[in-house]
């Protein structure tokens, strides 16, 4: 195609310098010599040029190496197997291979929970995810023929069962096993359970998981003690075929604060691996429950909704009541009034002598008229009308934490179209977007009334934030901790203070361990140019750490992962401001990687077959095999590129210079 516009673009070049110059003209005047014929031709002919652009295809080849992915188990089990060094030798040899360099792109990472390109090997991650070693090089390099070789104990901690893992037909997968792969006799705590807070005096249930690996008759004693003392005892029996057991009791919570304790069983004799023989737990005991009330006249899944979400808290119950029923309001922490209207007077009555915090929600008919002239702090416009309004995140929300809160496309809910108007300082969590408008008009705010504190939430609909955060993510948890949020710093009559901490009474040790801070200026309002600092003691060794917090959106946060096990007191200090705050937290004990007695090949046996799994000391025969696999060859692959026939550049320069040439010829030959 290109070819014929470049013989129709010669054509009509010719044509035009022909005509012009009067070569095909009935006039003999205009003749003249043939060279300006010719330059005119050139002329049209390259402007042409420039508007076809002519290009042709160009091949090159290159030759592609199959690739060798090697992933090394950089996992605290690689070391109590004691096969770190083998680990490390097997490696060098496979990596310094001078045939494998020259058939393979070799590639080299470590994994744990996650993948990282391999600079050094210190064995002291605390989770393993082999199914990620095996599915994200597949991802990575999906169009390469390779080879993943992992290096691995077998024992997988964390993850989806990697025994399922897909291997795609460009991927040969060589899992090699190091360490004991016999199995021995062992007892071992796989699971506990337990709820997160007691109440003070209250029996708690305990659900404790055991298992035995082996052949023969064995007894032993399960217990629970705290300290000293035992709380709990039982004898529990095993044998080739009743290798589990579940032990259910109930203890008492007699003391405030975090209880920890240990549940052990007895081991068994010249058992190799005591470390998973005992596993702590902990309890926070509370002395009082939070008592909400939700008071409305209406009928609505709103409720239900808040109903769950207050009580996804276990220290938290509910009473929902309709304004002609009797009730008083000093029994309750927190009054929730959903649809607030002229039936409300009593409660408000109470409200006022009592002095209590509230949170408001307008639901689906709200009174306006009513609601305005029961709050001063606020005016709402009255309207009949509705507005469908999604939520939009206020990042610069202080009132609570919000780090691990998403509300990203949420549904609409309903809210009074009316413009709202503050008469005080007010916290907005959110915002209205009508459609694809983000408006400074919100949805969900908070503030402060003398001693009392107050949330005001206009909508109809938040059940369906609720059935979101299922659809989302599998539970309710995203909405049920906002809520748990709102509840928990209304339901408390202390004053907000500049400097929040926001943290967990006990943390596990193999688990993350944040504390986040929100510290506010004078004016109440957020603070991002702190410099805060986290003094954290040992209480037994009293050993002092120090470390900064990290600003992270509307936080700081600092990450206490790694410290050893037992109870801890800190303080946070603000620098150049009279702040600071304390509290204590307690680690219990728990290494994931030392549950396992032995390295296993179960898995990789089931994912690849038995006669592809190596072992340690195989590794001169996984190279020959390396070498040897007719997947893992070399290809050549052709790369066509489309390459421009001129350069524009240079061609518009040759238009330049043969205009120019014309205009010269013809002034010489007076023709200007």
């Amino acid at each position: 195609m290109t070819v014929v516009l470049m013989i129709v673009a010669a054509g009509i070049a010719a044509l035009i310098a022909l005509y012009q110059y009067g070569y095909i003209s009935t006039s003999k005047s205009t003749r003249k010599k043939p060279w300006f014929a010719l330059l005119r031709f050139l002329t049209v002919f390259s402007i042409l040029l420039l508007f076809i652009a002519p290009r042709f295809d160009s091949k090159t080849y290159e030759t592609l190496l199959p690739q060798l992915v090697v992933l090394v188990d950089d996992s605290k089990s690689i070391d109590y197997l004691k096969s770190g060094d083998a680990v490390k030798r097997d490696l060098a040899l496979i990596v310094n291979d001078s045939d494998l360099n020259s058939k393979f792109e070799i590639q080299t990472f470590k994994f744990s929970e996650t993948i990282a390109p391999l600079d050094s090997l210190s064995f002291q991650a605390t989770e393993t995810d082999l199914n990620i070693a095996i599915s994200e090089p597949q991802e990575l390099f999906k169009n390469r023929n390779k080879a993943v070789v992992v290096l691995t104990d077998g024992n997988q901690t964390t993850g989806s069962s990697y025994s399922y893992t897909q291997i795609n037909e460009k991927t040969s997968l060589y899992p090699v096993i190091y360490g004991d792969t016999t199995q021995y006799a062992d007892l071992k705590i796989t699971n506990i359970n337990v709820n997160r807070y007691s109440y003070l005096n209250n029996e708690f249930p305990v659900e404790v998981f055991v298992a035995y690996q082996g052949q023969e008759q064995e007894s032993r004693i399960f217990k629970v003690t705290q300290g000293n003392r035992t709380l709990y005892s039982e004898t529990l029996s095993f044998n080739e075929k009743e290798r589990a057991a579940i032990v259910s009791f109930n203890l008492t919570s007699t003391a405030v604060g975090t209880q920890s304790m240990v549940a052990s069983i007895e081991p068994l004799p010249n058992e190799k691996n005591t470390q998973n023989n005992y596993r702590s737990f902990a309890v926070e005991v509370i002395d009082q429950q939070t008592n909400v009330l939700i008071l409305s006249d209406q009928v609505h899944p709103d409720i239900g909704a808040l109903k769950k979400a207050i009580e996804s808290n276990q220290q938290r119950k509910v009473t929902i009541k309709s304004t002609s029923e009797d009730y008083n309001l000093n029994e309750y922490n927190l009054v929730v009034m959903y649809g607030v209207s002229s039936a409300f007077a009593k409660a408000y009555a109470q409200i006022s002598q009592l002095n209590k915090n509230t949170w408001v929600i307008t639901g689906s008919d709200p009174d306006i008229d009513y609601l305005n002239g029961k709050y001063q702090s606020f005016n709402l416009e009255d309207s009949n009308d509705f507005d469908e309004a999604q939520p939009i995140l206020n990042t610069s929300y202080t009132t609570f934490n919000l780090d691990q809160i998403s509300f990203d496309d949420y549904p609409p809910v309903q809210v009074p179209f009316g413009e709202l108007i503050f008469n005080t300082n007010v916290d907005v969590l959110f915002y209205k977007k009508i459609g694809t408008i983000t408006t400074t008009q919100p949805i969900w705010f908070n503030y402060e009334d003398g001693d009392t504190k107050h949330a005001v939430t206009l909508a109809s609909g938040l059940w369906r934030w609720r059935a979101q955060s299922y659809l989302d993510q599998q539970d309710f948890k995203n909405f049920d901790d906002l809520v748990s949020s709102q509840v928990q710093y209304l339901a408390s009559n202390k004053k907000r203070n500049r400097l929040e901490l926001s943290y967990e009474p006990f943390y596990y040790q193999n688990k993350s361990i944040l504390i986040n801070a929100q510290y506010l200026d004078k004016n109440y309002e957020f603070e991002d140019n702190g410099i805060l600092n986290l003094n954290v003691t040992h209480t037994e060794s009293k050993e002092l750490i120090t470390r900064p917090f990290v600003l992270s959106g509307n936080s700081y946060v600092v990450d206490l992962s790694g410290l050893k096990a037992g109870d801890y007191k800190f303080t946070v200090q603000v620098e150049n401001d009279q702040l600071s705050r304390s509290g204590s937290f307690s680690i219990l004990e728990y290494d994931i990687e030392k549950q396992q007695v032995s390295a296993s090949d179960a898995g990789m046996k089931k994912l690849v077959g038995s006669s592809s799994v190596y072992y340690q000391g195989e590794t001169e025969e996984l190279i020959a095999d390396l070498k040897k696999n007719p997947l893992l060859q070399t290809i050549e692959r052709a790369i066509v590129k489309q390459t421009s026939l001129i350069d524009w550049e240079y061609l518009l320069g040759l238009i330049l210079l043969l205009l120019g040439l014309e205009w010269f010829l013809r002034k010489y030959n007076g023709l200007v």
